[in-house]
């Protein structure tokens, strides 16, 4: 596929090449480009949709002056080759700007250089369309329009967490509010917020920027990440102050967030108090909707879904369909025409799933699969969550009282989205296993 279209693309002259390689990831709507040199070749790569495709494959000739164009657009001194080093420039493409980051690594084939591709149009996704619905989204739109708590947005490394902070703050109703962040770095813009890269050199830090932030009497602060005990006891800090403040934390679950902030030694009592929301995600890939299948599952795939949600257990499956006939309660406020004349299931049955085609089709580059969706699960603070945390209860005992209370579990989230025809089963059950479905 895209050796073929690029397979000539050794013998042009280096700004082609490098407009030829970027070009062709902005087509394929990719997240990285890899340069990686290896013997005598640069093989390049492209990240789409959380996999990598094999691109073309360059002289190794070309190595030198293709990292030093890199190098002179990003502004990254050149000759320091024992040495990391990063940048970023500005591409234009279809009248749309991007910023690409570059991150440069000395190996001992050469210089590996990775490009990171974002959009510099403001983040234009809903939270609907990045996969929330039904009560957790209820509970977002409340969170963000409240005056004063703390948001957190969880899960693992590139599980999306910024894209849906980024669209939490557009989708705040009060246009009167001021809404700043403190980004390092800032991957999508904000149209409501005024933002900040944090920048080291000049001492420009979370703690200072706070400080900073505080004293500019902003409303609602978002802080990129909490990535230790200081930048958490500051995002506390704020909401004493009566600030609402959205940041991200990197951990498997909604509950483990909680038991890990306890174990920084954080009050439990500013948290309890000052916790509105904690929203956990998984990116998984899309189905094609050009070629996507509705199938009755066969014994291989029943026992997968059997064995990750105890199916056979009469509650669970239960529980199951009551959230597929939830979700179109949903959906039917907005668009009748989504409701199908047949559930995926019933009371005491799974009937069919939806699936991707093995071989794809022109549309998804015969992959099955067009671009990403999140799983998720939405845990509210309440009374009682409140009084688990002030006696630094067991992970397990306070995500069993969310369940009682309505959260849904990111593989139950997920085992939706495979009913309703968002994604596949296999995707689902290539995320981390949860001891907590229900």
């Amino acid at each position: 596929m895209v050796e073929k279209t690029m397979g000539v693309i050794s013998k042009l002259p280096v700004n082609q090449i490098l407009s030829a390689i970027i070009e062709n990831g902005l087509e394929l709507n990719a997240s990285f480009i890899h340069l990686e040199p290896i013997n005598d070749l640069i093989r390049v790569k492209y990240r789409v949709d959380g996999d990598l495709i094999n691109g073309p494959e360059i002289s190794k000739k070309r190595l030198d002056s293709l990292n030093d164009k890199i190098k002179k657009m990003a502004n990254i001194q050149i000759g320091y080759i024992d040495l990391m080093s990063g940048g970023k420039f500005k591409y234009s493409h279809n009248d749309q700007e991007f910023s690409i980051r570059v991150y440069i690594m000395p190996t001992i084939n050469g210089e590996k250089i990775t490009l990171k591709i974002q959009s510099d149009m403001p983040v234009a996704a809903t939270l609907r369309e990045l996969g929330f619905w039904g009560n957790g989204l209820d509970v977002m739109n409340q969170a963000i329009n409240l005056n004063s708590g703390l948001i957190l947005v969880t899960g693992p490394g590139d599980s999306g967490k910024s894209k849906t902070m980024a669209s939490l703050l557009e989708s705040i109703i009060n246009h009167s509010v001021s809404i700043a962040t403190l980004e390092d770095p800032v991957e999508y813009k904000i149209s409501r917020a005024t933002q900040t890269q944090i920048n080291h050199r000049t001492n420009l830090s979370f703690l200072n920027g706070i400080k900073i932030l505080l004293k500019q009497d902003a409303d609602i602060i978002m802080l990129s990440e909490l990535a230790n005990s200081d930048s958490i006891i500051e995002a506390l800090d704020i909401v004493s102050h009566k600030k609402l403040v959205v940041s991200s934390l990197n951990v498997e679950s909604s509950v483990e967030a909680i038991t890990k902030l306890l174990d920084y030694n954080i009050s439990p009592s500013s948290l309890a108090y000052g916790l509105r929301v904690i929203i956990n995600q998984r990116l998984v890939r899309k189905l094609c909707p050009n070629c996507k299948q509705y199938v009755t599952p066969d014994k291989t795939s029943l026992h997968k879904i059997n064995q990750l949600f105890d199916l056979n257990n009469a509650n669970n499956m239960r529980y199951v369909h009551d959230q597929e006939v939830k979700y179109y309660e949903h959906v039917s406020t907005e668009n009748k025409k989504l409701i199908p004349k047949s559930l995926s299931t019933s009371e005491n049955k799974l009937k069919k799933i939806w699936t991707n085609d093995p071989s794809g089709c022109s549309k998804c580059y015969n992959t099955g699969f067009v671009g990403r969706i999140a799983v998720v699960e939405i845990l509210k603070n309440s009374p009682e969550i409140e009084r688990l945390i002030m006696t630094k209860s067991r992970d397990i005992l306070i995500n069993k009282q969310a369940v009682r209370e309505g959260m849904v579990n990111y593989l139950v989230d997920g085992l939706l989205k495979v009913l309703v025809g968002m994604t596949s089963i296999d995707e689902i059950i290539g995320l981390t296993k949860s001891n907590y479905l229900t």
